[in-house]
């Protein structure tokens, strides 16, 4: 016998209700460093939602055949309310498989880089050549060694393409840490537009530099470009007294001579235990570890890492590079689904 349609929005209620909590189970799980008994967990907990899956998807299919359904209106809630159990069986299985992607694979901090003349080095090339022209396009003043003050060096441009590799292994650094908001600040940010990058991957980004003129092009930039929270401001890098509040600190070359070792010094001191540093000179290779600093990889450094740095760096292999979702994209977090993709976007595996 047919069921009524007041009697399959139950069933299929009740089948939701389960689900939703086997996946939230699965969630509280899905906590890195991922071991065996943590994967088994997991792999039995998915074995169990297969029942109410496919017991919700035999109730949606008997609704295809209601008459009563059919002549709903487009906006009816019963209408919605199936629609929507349609579209998160269709996300199920992409939502299970970057749940297995995520608990088998490894993902290295830094990923090798490519072949010299490959299409992909070449690409990354023109990235950061295209970038450096368009700071100079944006600057007022033409990208200089040295600035009128002396111990100050001018705006100068990284290579943005080297900038993401570090700004992206300190976030999952950060994440390895348990720090799920991290603050970005670059000391010295000139015009912004490494702030304006780090906005995607941080809650806060902020930029410190000197020049007042720098500070309001980048800060308007900053506004135009859809970052309100994101903060440029001017101050004097020897002066500033808040490097405490950040989780990742930036620093390329804003000085030089004794006035860059001070502010080195004003730095390590005010940053918290476990602070990521990325200070891609050479200078900072010869002195970091009489500052309390310790190599991570390349130009990336922790100011007084915990003893635990070993396997905080392991736990960071299993933390993926997704983005942070902007919810204005649409994200669905409804559904018996949501506390999956919450986990795993919690975890850089999401959507």
């Amino acid at each position: 016998m047919q069921p009524d349609l007041p009697s399959l929005i139950r069933s299929c209620q009740a089948e939701q209700t389960a689900l939703a909590a086997i996946f939230a189970d699965i969630a509280a799980a899905f906590v890195p460093p991922f071991t065996p008994k943590s994967r088994a967990r997991i792999a039995a907990l998915l074995r169990d939602a297969e029942p109410h899956r496919h017991a919700l998807q035999r109730a949606h299919s008997f609704h295809l055949h209601s008459p009563a359904l059919r002549a709903l209106p487009m906006h009816d809630p019963a209408r919605q309310f199936f629609d929507a159990i349609l579209r998160h069986l269709r996300l199920y299985p992409a939502a299970v498989a970057r749940l297995h992607a995520a608990l088998r694979n490894r993902v290295p901090l830094f990923a090798p880089p490519p072949p010299a003349h490959s299409a992909t080095a070449q690409t990354l090339a023109l990235h950061a050549r295209t970038w450096d022209r368009m700071h100079a396009h944006l600057s007022p003043h033409t990208p200089n060694l040295y600035h009128d003050t002396p111990g100050h060096h001018g705006d100068l441009p990284y290579p943005s393409t080297d900038f993401l590799r570090y700004a992206m292994a300190a976030r999952r650094m950060c994440l390895a840490m348990d720090k799920h908001s991290p603050a970005f600040l670059d000391v010295g940010c000139g015009i912004g537009l490494k702030v304006f990058q780090a906005a995607e991957m941080f809650a806060q980004a902020d930029g410190l530099e000197y020049e007042a003129g720098h500070a309001a092009i980048g800060q308007a930039m900053m506004q135009r470009g859809g970052w309100p929270n994101a903060r440029i401001f001017q101050a004097d890098a020897l002066m500033f007294d808040r490097y405490g509040d950040y989780d990742v600190l930036y620093v390329y070359k804003p000085m030089y001579g004794d006035a860059l070792q001070q502010m080195e010094a004003r730095l390590i001191a005010q940053a918290l235990p476990g602070t990521l540093l990325i200070a891609p000179y050479t200078d900072f290779t010869t002195r970091f570890e009489t500052m309390g600093c310790t190599r991570i990889e390349g130009f990336l450094y922790a100011i007084r890492p915990p003893k635990s740095l070993p396997a905080l760096l392991r736990r960071a292999t299993q933390v993926g590079c997704s983005l942070p979702a902007r919810p204005k994209n649409g994200y669905a977090e409804d559904g018996f689904l949501a506390p999956l993709h919450l986990a795993l976007r919690h975890w850089g595996h999401g959507d």
